[in-house]
């Protein structure tokens, strides 16, 4: 699954050669803040004499970035009245439409946060200016990253992990922005590099998957794995994913043999590409099901399973198996694990789900 997290996060990147020169960075003028909808908190400008504004770039899909919300509303707590955090959401899923029709499940997310997100939250408008006039511009092409800024300065970029650090010396007037401006200019030009060779393997993988050239996206993988070791599961995910789609399940099941001997973790994730096809037989539905049977099974994972079932046709089983969503859901939002990634509307949905599903047999 990690490899498929890889894969989903370094396809965000595709378009963004041509950038290398004259990247944002530290030390520059802050880029204009626009948004769609503020949120959370009272809007503001980020005009204070030495107030420092910290905007910390997420997505509802990003695990990484939902892992980081209880830090940041410590943070946004420790240093009320000295320093102001914005959640900028970016980058959402929305299936071609305008990025403004990603907003109500946004708010839906925010407000089931509730603490988790203590602090203000924006989502980028239409144009996606937020995402393309500070995160492409400087070259940050995943998520979470995080720009801190004062008096109208870039002072400092990276992951919110590392943010307290540099933001208690900003707060208290001691961070040295040279020094640090020096070490971060030198990150962002090997980071610059390492994109560009991801970007040319990803238009490769892309390349031959569109033509349907087998024997491309076969020498495109194979290249790719050779010169970056850590993205091969991904990309033959994504061989995987073009036999399935544009050529044979017989061939796509016979090649995941080969991926799954090599990484084993990558079940679930071969898994959900097979569960998120239509039209497919039903041998193959039942050999994706059996893969997530075989995963540490949760209530997100069983509402698959269940899409599985009803892709088969098979309602009884697809009833069974959101029933157990439904009972596993209401567990997992006593879990501090499950934090952030199941909601009362998670198993809200899980419901309304299954009596729908009840209601065609009915």
């Amino acid at each position: 699954m990690k490899n498929l997290i890889i894969l989903a996060s370094l396809f965000v990147s595709i378009g963004c050669i041509g950038q290398e020169k004259n990247l944002l960075t530290v030390g520059d003028p802050a880029p204009a803040i626009h948004y769609s909808k503020w949120l959370k908190g009272q809007p503001f400008k980020p005009d204070q004499k030495d107030m420092v504004y910290v905007y910390e770039f997420w997505a509802t899909w990003c695990g990484p970035c939902v892992a980081a919300m209880p830090h940041l509303s410590q943070m946004a707590r420790k240093y009320k009245g000295k320093a102001h955090i914005v959640g900028v959401n970016v980058w959402e899923k929305t299936q071609g439409k305008p990025y403004e029709s990603a907003i109500p499940a946004v708010e839906k997310f925010v407000t089931a946060s509730g603490s988790r997100m203590d602090y203000n939250v924006i989502v980028d408008n239409n144009a996606q200016e937020m995402g393309n006039n500070w995160l492409r511009a400087a070259g940050q092409n995943g998520i979470p990253s995080t720009f801190v800024i004062k008096n109208g300065i870039i002072q400092w970029i990276g992951h919110p992990h590392y943010l307290e650090g540099p933001l208690d010396s900003l707060v208290n007037g001691t961070f040295d922005l040279p020094a640090f401006k020096q070490v971060y200019t030198k990150a962002q030009q090997a980071s610059v590099l390492q994109s560009a060779r991801l970007n040319r393997i990803l238009k490769a993988i892309k390349d031959a998957t569109d033509s349907a050239d087998f024997t491309m996206l076969e020498s495109a993988v194979e290249n790719g794995s050779k010169e970056i070791p850590f993205i091969k599961g991904a990309l033959q995910a994504k061989m995987f994913e073009a036999l399935l789609t544009k050529k044979s399940a017989r061939e796509a099941f016979a090649y995941a043999d080969t991926i799954l001997k090599e990484f084993p973790d990558m079940k679930t994730g071969l898994a959900l590409i097979v569960l998120d096809q239509n039209k497919l037989d039903k041998v193959s539905y039942t050999k994706a099901i059996q893969w997530l049977k075989e995963s540490d099974v949760n209530s997100i994972i069983l509402d698959k399973m269940a899409d599985g079932y009803l892709k088969m046709g098979d309602y009884k089983s697809a009833i069974i198996t959101m029933e157990e969503a439904v009972l596993k859901g209401r567990e997992e939002l006593k879990d501090q694990r499950y934090s952030g990634r199941v909601f009362e509307y998670t198993v809200e949905g899980y419901k309304k789900k299954l009596n729908e599903i009840k209601s065609k047999i009915n």
